[in-house]
């Protein structure tokens, strides 16, 4: 009887052993759950999907140099709506801004408005181009004077209009505000402001400080005009390559069927600034990237282009500024089609994606899961996210699900892995982004 027990033994370890050689499902011996594992392939990408297999290293310093890995599973409830990046982004204007210095308020300003009661504001800025920080003093509303100009005076040093009572400064500004007046409303910048009145109709009027200033000092002056019909508006992407030649989007002002030659100018994180190009395609607008200028000077923030334009609109002199921001990445990472799930009692626990990355640095995932409810209908169940440091030896990063999660639910396959999307937090850029990703099948 014990010769048969033991012999009994051998024969059923020898099953197992012969089961697992053949690719069946092996089990865990000393946990009652099932544990096993399963290749995929990732569905191919759709027209939408946002996949660059081509990679390359990034040359700017990295932000984020964390070695630990993390993981974050967030429970969703309710029918699936698929989320989409955005892509492009839309600003609108009905102002405009001009970079000035101490010398040039002193001379006199012009400035372009286009209706009356329009704001003008005068705003120091900061100066480092010395070495140290040069900050610039704040201007005496009281010191400001504004003057309408001739029609063909076009420069601070031309000849002014001969005053009247409506070229005086009493009667062009209806009220004025210091610094300190609105810094309690809010705007601690040291700005200064002035209300035109009504009698201040379209036109050109010259701005002119007489507190003396430091001529070097910076200044930004703004002109608002709120309820304009006439709006600039800009629609650019939200990230540029940093390959990027030229960069495509479009330019309107409301109201307006002129044609207009805009003045572009690209600004870096760090306050340096570059004058862009810009050629008309059909409809659209291209802005033109000088060679060797880079998009970005750091990962650590965003970079803009800041776009002027100046027309006629019904025999008013219009003027806007707008920016458009954006962030510029270079392609350090890509998923590769073949992942390698993990499974607990026929629930997916894991998903083990392999990176083709370009150095090392941290990356993460991010997807949602999916299962179907008795209808059909496809309904959320968690959001998952990981990031971990990785290196071209080194390049797998899981993605953890929580069977427990996905039992509770009440939902049946076919579970699904949707809005995969990969990041180098690196650079804090979105790497790519893939709808429909993965179908788990048991």
């Amino acid at each position: 009887m014990h010769t048969f027990s033991k012999l009994a033994i051998i024969l059923v370890l020898s099953g197992l052993f012969t089961a697992c050689q053949d690719g069946a499902t092996p089990v865990d011996l000393t946990n009652s759950n099932a544990i096993y594992k399963k290749g995929l392939t990732l569905a191919a990408p759709s027209d939408t999907d946002l996949v660059d297999s081509n990679i390359v290293s990034p040359t700017l310093e990295p932000i984020n140099t964390s070695n630990d890995y993390i993981s974050f599973i967030s429970p969703l409830y309710g029918e699936y709506h698929a989320g989409i990046p955005k892509l492009e982004q839309t600003s609108q204007s009905n102002e405009y801004w001009l970079n000035v210095t101490g010398a040039d308020l002193n001379a006199g300003v012009i400035l372009t408005m286009s209706q009356a009661s329009s704001l003008v504001r005068i705003a120091p800025r900061g100066d480092i181009s010395s070495g140290a920080l040069m900050h610039a003093e704040a201007i005496v509303p009281e010191r400001v004077q504004i003057q309408r100009v001739a029609p063909k005076e076009e420069s601070p040093q031309g000849k002014a209009a001969n005053s009247s009572a409506v070229n005086s400064r009493d009667s062009l500004v209806k009220s004025m505000a210091n610094a300190d007046a609105l810094a309690s409303a809010g705007l601690t910048d040291d700005s200064s402001a002035l209300q035109m009145s009504a009698k201040a109709t379209p036109g050109r009027y010259r701005l002119q400080v007489s507190q003396p200033l430091t001529p070097s000092a910076s200044y930004l002056v703004n002109v608002k005009e709120k309820g304009s019909p006439y709006q600039l508006s800009v629609k650019a992407p939200t990230a540029i390559a940093a390959d990027t030649q030229t960069i495509g989007l479009e330019l309107v002002l409301s109201q307006s069927d002129n044609t207009f030659v805009p003045q572009a100018t690209l600004k870096q994180a760090d306050g340096d600034m570059q004058p862009l190009a810009m050629v008309k395609q059909d409809e659209t607008w291209q802005a033109v990237i000088p060679a060797g200028v880079a998009l970005s000077s750091s990962n650590a923030g965003f970079s803009e282009i800041e776009f002027t334009v100046q027309t006629q609109v019904d025999g008013r002199p219009v003027q806007r500024t707008v920016k458009s921001v954006f962030k510029s990445y270079v392609n350090s990472a890509s998923i590769k089609p073949e992942v390698l799930t993990v499974w607990d009692t026929g629930l997916p626990k894991q998903i083990d994606f392999e990176l083709t990355v370009a150095e090392a640095g941290r990356f993460g995932l991010s997807g949602t899961l999916t299962g179907t409810n008795a209808e059909g209908q496809k309904v959320a169940i968690l959001r998952t996210q990981a990031a971990n440091w990785l290196t071209p030896e080194s390049s797998t990063l899981k993605l953890m699900l929580d069977p427990k999660l996905i039992q509770a639910s009440g939902l049946q396959p076919p579970f699904e892995l949707n809005e995969l999307e990969l990041q180098d937090q690196g650079q804090m850029a979105r790497l790519s982004y893939q709808a429909n990703a993965l179908i788990l099948t048991p």
